[in-house]
């Protein structure tokens, strides 16, 4: 009967969102840290809403035919544990949703530097589940959630009448709260591998809404707009790719990934995925050939190893190339260019984003 109750909430979780990925590794994390009792309430909160948007605790109960004070309790519980996000509704009192995949599921728990004990003893199956679901966690068939953002050199010397929205700096400007969080690609690769990453862990930024959510949960500290800003300079001074969602305002991520570590840039890398099945991709590498003096030195500092010399010239694999721009920061002639990749541009804002998504989705769905 319990195995059955927590089978029930991971089909459950297969509607939240985009869909949390149906592996069993993800069933064994419910399993070590839900209570059967948790695990059905759970599976009264509701499926089909934005990241960051949450139900009424009377709506829930109802839902359940279980009553509310009840039913808060154990909500409270699991956003203890890190499954639901909480926040106060326009009526002013608390509401709950699940965290989605990619807001916190499964990086929140390990956005803070130390990880702690029972995190550890469920980290193994959750880092099994990440590799699983990642080639699987597409989101809707037309609709990419994050995008790649290029590196601050590409727009300075690069790109002609660029867009505010493709200015990491830009970004950071307008958000009304950040948040800095240890990268979890890294943090979970470090535990269970014993990676040789030596890259930065404090880079992982939150904006807005979701930077409240932090820190109100105490999982990373408060920056201001110059700190940010320094954390960005430093990342590409690693040769670390920026992405965001794929929103022009209201952004709430950015993350600054290896190609190592990165639960979305290293699948890419290693073929595992087709570029486009994760990300939206913006813009492609190219080559003044006039400038270029062939010291290969973009081929050495690509992140996806996509650029080869041939003849003395750079030659891109323009089907993995994801247009962020490392391999601009260390040409010596400037000669190392961005361009456009075509005439799409990014979702307004993050609302019309996700319930793009959404619509995309329950209409294939009652088809």
């Amino acid at each position: 009967m319990e195995e059955n109750i927590y089978r029930n909430l991971m089909q459950h979780l297969g509607n939240v969102g985009i869909g949390y990925p149906q592996i069993d590794h993800f069933l064994e994390v419910l399993e070590k840290t839900l209570t059967p009792e948790e695990a059905e309430v759970a599976i009264g909160l509701p499926t089909r809403l934005p990241p960051l948007e949450v139900e009424a605790v009377d709506v829930i109960a109802r839902h359940l035919g279980k009553p509310a004070d009840k039913v808060e309790s154990i909500l409270e519980k699991l956003a203890e544990k890190g499954f639901l996000y909480k926040q106060k509704t326009d009526s002013g009192n608390a509401g709950y949703a699940f965290i989605q995949l990619g807001f916190g599921i499964p990086q929140i728990f390990f956005w803070q530097k130390e990880i702690a004990d029972n995190v550890k003893d469920f980290a193994r199956p959750l880092g099994k589940y990440v590799v699983k679901a990642t080639p699987q966690n597409r989101g809707a068939e037309n609709t990419r959630f994050y995008r790649y953002v290029p590196v601050n050199k590409a727009v300075d010397h690069s790109l002609q009448a660029v867009y505010t929205y493709d200015m990491i700096t830009e970004v950071i400007k307008k958000t009304r709260k950040i948040a800095v969080v240890h990268c979890p690609c890294r943090q979970i690769a470090r535990l269970l591998t014993k990676s040789t990453c030596t890259h930065s862990l404090e880079v992982c930024l939150k904006f807005n809404q979701l930077a409240e959510f932090v820190l109100e949960k105490g999982l990373g500290r408060e920056v201001s707009k110059d700190e940010a800003l320094e954390i960005i300079r430093k990342s590409e001074e690693e040769g670390l790719i920026h992405f965001v969602d794929n929103c022009q305002d209201e952004i709430q991520n950015c993350c600054n990934c290896c190609s190592c570590c990165c639960w979305t840039v290293m699948p890419i890398k290693k073929r595992l995925v087709p570029r486009d099945y994760i990300m939206a991709t913006y813009y492609l590498r190219t080559t003044d050939e006039a400038e270029c003096t062939g010291c290969g030195q973009c081929a050495e500092d690509c992140p996806l190893e996509i650029i080869t010399m041939e003849d003395d010239l750079p030659v891109v694999d323009e089907s993995i190339c994801i247009g962020c721009g490392v391999c601009l920061l260390n040409c010596p002639t400037d000669a190392a260019e961005l361009k456009k990749k075509d005439e799409n541009i990014p979702f307004k804002d993050f609302n019309t984003l996700h319930q793009t998504a959404i619509k995309e989705v329950t209409s294939k769905e009652t088809k």
